[in-house]
């Protein structure tokens, strides 16, 4: 059924956010705050996350060693892959189809695992992105004190970080459970990668929350650019949380539902006008699919279907 009908969910969703943006915000006003944005903070910004992509990789190449792959990428093949990853993620809606393409051509890592191994290592590495994520709003939650009311924020925080964890101790559970499986599933079970390497795990965890503050960084940029009195601690509490609607299975990028985090909580948390908070939240985007667009030109660049 999904794969009949999820294309009707993602670009109905994807539909709904642009119209939500719409609906809410003074285009007008919206464009003349992104003109207020220097080029240079813009071309800082793409730069930073084209950083992220590059971070990501590593953490991609370490998360394979911590699982026992039998080799791994170079770094160069393993960031371009990633940005190849990237532009899928930002182009189309599902925000996966990049995470299936890379745990599908480094099937070969993982010998006779193959693909249902390193699909399991993108799955954690995603589950520990969205970690980083919300260890970013818990540290601008401890930034803002009592200065700020940011009520349910840390509700959220914490779930979000128990359940990025969820998904990481559950892929050991696999294994065990395998023989409780029925057919296919005892199959892919079985196949799922075992952690070898603590060591190799905690290196990912700590390039997982550099991927998100260099992300983190960039929506700053943007921020202050457009309302100087937006510092650092304050985009923690709106740039990371914004940055988990790209999980959204729903939207391209998260569209609409990002804009909404910007709006909701600049506007509730630091008395942002709409149109500004619209003009950050879009310039991020922008800087995500120029970003994106360089791993469409790779993808061009590599018309033969690569593989490891």
């Amino acid at each position: 059924m999904w794969k009949r009908w999820g294309w009707l969910v993602r670009w109905g969703g994807t539909a709904a956010g642009i119209a939500y943006i719409l609906h809410v915000v003074d285009f007008a006003e919206a464009r003349t705050a992104f003109a207020r944005i220097p080029i240079a903070a813009i071309g800082l910004a793409i730069a930073l996350v084209a950083a992220n992509v590059v971070a990501g990789a590593a953490r991609w190449r370490t998360l394979l060693v911590a699982y026992g792959a039998n080799h791994r990428p170079t770094l160069a093949r393993a960031t371009q892959l990633y940005f190849i990853s990237f532009f899928y993620n930002n182009y189309l809606p599902g925000a996966v189809a990049g995470d299936v393409v890379r745990g599908v051509v480094t099937r070969d890592v993982f010998g006779e695992r193959g693909a249902t191994a390193g699909l399991a290592v993108v799955l954690v590495e995603r589950a520990l992105g969205l970690f980083g994520v919300f260890l970013l709003l818990a540290i601008g939650l401890v930034v803002a004190g009592g200065g700020v009311d940011t009520g349910s924020l840390w509700i959220w925080c914490a779930l979000g970080i128990a359940g990025s964890l969820a998904l990481v101790l559950a892929l050991p559970f696999a294994r065990v459970l395998a023989k409780f499986l029925p057919g296919k599933l005892r199959t892919i079970a079985e196949k799922v990668p075992a952690l070898t390497s603590v060591t190799a795990f905690v290196i990912a965890i700590v390039y997982s929350i550099a991927t998100q503050a260099l992300v983190a960084l960039a929506g700053f940029v943007l921020l202050h650019a457009v309302d100087p009195q937006v510092g650092l601690g304050a985009s923690l509490l709106i740039v990371p949380l914004a940055a988990a609607t790209t999980f959204l299975p729903i939207t391209v990028g998260g569209a609409g539902a990002r804009e909404a985090v910007y709006i909701t909580l600049g506007a509730s948390l630091f008395g942002m006008p709409k149109a500004d908070a619209v003009a950050a939240s879009l310039a991020l985007w922008l800087a995500h699919l120029v970003v994106g667009a360089i791993g469409g030109l790779l993808q061009l660049a590599s018309a033969d279907a690569p593989t490891e």
